[in-house]
């Protein structure tokens, strides 16, 4: 690991109650900000004693809850983990640690070969790596999930469908506010390897959905081994059960970006199902989504339930047979930080119809039962719908828009670069002056107005400028100055 840099001061501050660490984490090439980097704070056992995210400056606090050794553990999707030296903290001590992270040089695409099998998720070369990246938004969606959470708007739903897929009945849809510390939690790790994914309790069958805590905990990883696979324009690490487990488990996919290395979803399906029962569009989806300020959350969940009927056969045998499976879910339509920021809304456009496709999962659900209903979702809100000019006829310059072909042949080099040469009245602020012009990539909040500096040119597909009505619109309140949006290629 190299440590271009690193500062360490201790202040001896007697009258605060905890023990602190406080510092900042840049690029070690570029030296910008390294935000939405996930860090924990390890004791000398190596046993996690506090978790934080950087913010847009790269800055973090962490607490520890007593005097000792302690070592800083950082992990930003796209940078190699680091691990610092021992920090050791007296009682009511600040310390500040300020570090260099070093970029991956080699996409996850190169890295990752798929059809890599172990029982020991970090033995294989690729599969490690492949792993690091999960493990890092799987643990900042635990880490979001015990903090004090976010503002939900969820839209709810069960359905009954065929086996086949056919809704047979109408769907029930409800919608839940206020604020969750997150939409779906699963039984405890301990608890599933006890007593398995499918629990009998009084004619019920309730099934259970492995949530981020589940995954990342040891009990998962050793009850389960891993292979790599890949799919256009994903890699993925799927997890069978290992070999003498006989309880109802799981067994699927976390898919990952492999251009990006974001966690996209889960997928997986229900092995062993009690009394032998074949129900193989039995499981469920969970969609994850990194927020504007690095933390990771549950965007939608679907869980798939069979149901059975017993059904007599030959030589007056009777055995359980699915007639039609329980769908249940949920999607977010809106969620908030507690200031009020809008980090996500679905787009109002989509239609039940549309959403029955992405859904998502509660961690237990019973089956039989009711039915479900659908729910929108789209992680970027819409982009502009550009019009075919008449035949012959020189099209119009939008001047709230800024396409690829116009500056096909700029000298610029990223994207302040182009909007400084095409369409520098965007630069200047309509707005109150104390409230900063914002940039979205791709959907996603990237930073103040300088921040196009860091997005080549070679990335940027379109570019369009919204008002400030637009702006909050789109985005929520909080962007009277306006927006400046990036559509890169990749979004393409």
């Amino acid at each position: 690991m190299r440590l271009l840099w690193l500062a360490v001061v201790i202040v001896c501050t007697r009258t605060l109650a905890a023990q602190t660490v406080r510092g900042q984490l840049v690029d070690s090439i570029s030296r910008t900000p390294l935000h939405g980097a996930f860090l924990t704070l390890l004791d000398a056992e190596g046993l996690e004693r506090g978790r934080a995210i950087t913010d847009a400056a790269g800055q973090f606090v962490l607490q520890a809850p007593a005097a000792g050794t302690y070592r800083l553990r950082s992990k930003r999707i796209g940078f190699r983990p680091f691990v610092s030296a021992p920090l050791v903290l007296g009682m009511g001590e600040t310390t500040t640690y300020n570090a260099a992270i070093d970029p991956i040089p080699v996409p996850l695409k190169e890295v990752v070969v798929a059809g890599e099998q172990q029982c020991d998720v970090a033995a294989g070369a690729s599969m490690a790596v492949l792993w690091e990246e999960i493990r890092e938004a799987l643990a900042a969606v635990a880490w979001t999930s015990r903090g004090s959470g976010y503002w939900y708007e969820l839209s709810l739903f069960e359905r009954e469908v065929t086996t086949g897929g056919r809704r047979a009945g109408p769907d029930s849809v409800w919608q839940q506010v206020g604020y969750h510390q997150v939409p779906f939690r699963s039984a405890p790790a301990l608890e599933l390897m006890v007593n398995g994914y499918v629990v009998v309790e009084d004619d019920m069958w309730n099934y259970r959905a492995p949530d981020a805590e589940v995954l990342l905990s040891d009990i998962f990883l050793r009850t389960h081994c891993f292979e790599t696979r890949a799919e256009k324009g994903l890699v993925g690490l799927a997890f069978t059960p290992a070999r003498g487990r006989n309880l109802p488990d799981v067994k699927g996919t976390l898919w990952v970006d492999r251009d990006n290395a974001e966690l996209r979803y889960l997928e997986f399906t229900y092995t062993r199902i009690p009394e032998r029962l074949n129900a193989p569009r039995a499981g469920g989806r969970v969609e994850f989504m990194r927020v504007p300020n690095g933390a990771w959350i549950v965007r939608d969940w679907v869980i798939r339930m069979p149901v059975a009927r017993v059904v007599s056969g030959a030589y007056n045998t009777a055995a359980p047979r699915v007639v039609g499976y329980r769908e249940a879910g949920g999607s977010a339509v809106q969620i908030k930080t507690q200031g009020g920021t809008v980090v996500y809304s679905a787009e109002p456009t989509a239609t039940a119809e549309s959403a029955a496709a992405v859904v998502a999962v509660p961690a237990v659900v019973a089956a039989p039962a009711p039915a479900p209903a659908p729910a929108p979702v789209s992680a970027a809100p819409a982009a502009a719908v550009l019009a075919a000019p008449a035949e012959g006829r020189k099209p119009m310059r939008d001047f709230q828009q800024l396409l690829r072909e116009e500056f096909a042949g700029s000298m610029a080099t990223d994207a302040y670069g182009l909007v400084q040469e095409f369409r520098p009245s965007w630069l200047h602020s309509r707005g109150p002056s104390e409230v900063e012009l914002r940039v979205y990539v791709d959907g996603f909040l990237l930073g103040g107005l300088q921040s196009l500096h860091s997005i080549p040119k070679l990335e940027v597909e379109r570019l369009r400028r919204l008002s400030g009505p637009e702006a909050a619109q789109h985005y929520g309140q909080g962007h009277s100055s306006g927006v400046i949006e990036v559509w890169t290629r990749r979004n393409e």
